[in-house]
């Protein structure tokens, strides 16, 4: 997947060959909370599962595994990493030094292709991941697939996790991708017809809120982009 007219901004899928040039992975990592990754329940000894959607190069979700690991020391953190773009899911793959991730390319819209992700957990023997990481994608789901496709994608994502972190992206982002791709002669079809919009981060924690019955547990400080890291119970 390649990016439009030499601008490595202009991309559909947010699949940026750049991407932790301009947002550090190191920065993101400072605004995870030291809590809220467990509840009581956990029994160690038992592996930590993570799902990374959009992993990108794989650069944060190796951070995010160290992290883990020292906030965790009684658990094995295993974190499957997928992505839309096979040219970055290879990068990552040969920049991985750590058997404890799993790179894969996975659209996760895609029925098909969703089966991976359940066959990861039946490996596992688990029904749940403990963590689905959802890191600056729900804007790229939401253009490309409608409010609609955004719904069920949180649905689908939801369903698999007990700790699910969100980071959506406000509708400024939006204008700007659009205005970008816009620039390289393509646009995004569908964004006139978003119904979701000028609120779209509230409407996505309305929807897990009072539609999946998540509880908003954590809310970080807004990011340079102002994008607040969200975790739901």
């Amino acid at each position: 997947m390649e990016f439009r007219n030499k601008d490595p901004g202009a991309v559909q899928y947010g699949n940026f060959i750049n991407y932790y040039q301009f947002n550090s992975a190191e920065e993101r990592l400072k605004l995870l909370p030291a809590d809220h990754w467990t509840t009581d329940d956990n029994a160690p000894n038992v592996p930590y599962l993570v799902l990374d959607v959009g992993c990108n190069s794989g650069v944060f979700t190796q951070l995010l595994r160290d992290y883990l690991s020292k906030l965790l020391p009684q658990r094995d953190i295993l974190i499957y990493g997928v992505d839309i773009d096979d040219a970055l899911i290879k990068r990552a793959k040969a920049e991985n030094n750590c058997d404890a991730i799993t790179f894969e390319c996975v659209d996760v819209m895609d029925n098909e292709a969703f089966e991976k992700i359940n066959d990861y957990l039946a490996k596992h023997q688990r029904s749940h991941f403990d963590a689905v990481c959802c890191f600056s994608i729900t804007m790229w789901i939401h253009l490309n697939h409608h409010d609609s496709g955004l719904q069920e994608f949180l649905r689908k994502l939801s369903s698999l996790a007990k700790l699910f972190v969100v980071e959506p992206q406000p509708w400024k982002c939006y204008q700007t991708a659009e205005r970008r791709l816009k620039k390289s002669g393509e646009v995004f079809p569908l964004f006139p017809e978003l119904k979701w919009r000028s609120q779209v981060e509230d409407e996505i924690q309305n929807y897990l809120e009072l539609t999946l019955q998540r509880r908003k547990v954590y809310e970080s400080c807004p990011t340079k982009w102002k994008r607040k890291i969200c975790f739901y119970r």
